[in-house]
């Protein structure tokens, strides 16, 4: 197919799943891209006159969800001011209020780290070994 010397593709929309023709690429039909748009528009305004929001307000105060909106941080639509107090865990993207890690990864790192060193001294423990003593010369 071909639509002002572009190619385009058939395509089920992420959100709704109706059939469409993307000639960019996108994921999202035309209707559901709008409504996007509009979503993101809301957003913006409301930041931009609530500039000490959290995510819940914001998402509170607009309609939009807050997995949109943090979708948005993410990909950098939203920037962050420096006093924000929301990041997102390293290990599974998940938001957090501070520091790397989300619970869930601190506890499963944790319990990683010491069945590693479990294992390391029950390997240690096997077999012969000389102790080394300080001695006086």
């Amino acid at each position: 197919m071909a639509e002002n010397g572009k190619n385009s593709i058939l395509r089920n929309c992420k959100k709704c799943n109706r059939l469409f023709s993307s000639v960019d690429g996108s994921a999202l039909c035309s209707r559901c891209s709008e409504d996007a748009d509009d979503g993101f528009n809301k957003v913006r305004e409301y930041i931009y006159d609530n500039p000490n929001s959290s995510v819940k307000d914001v998402s509170g105060g607009t309609g939009v969800s807050t997995d949109v909106i943090l979708q948005w941080i993410r990909e950098g639509r939203i920037v962050l001011g420096d006093h924000a107090n929301i990041s997102f865990c390293e290990r599974c993207d998940a938001p957090i209020d501070g520091g790397r890690f989300c619970g869930k990864c601190v506890r499963e790192l944790a319990e990683g780290l010491k069945s590693g060193i479990g294992a390391n001294e029950q390997k240690n423990r096997s077999g012969m070994h000389i102790k080394e003593h300080d001695r006086k010369k």
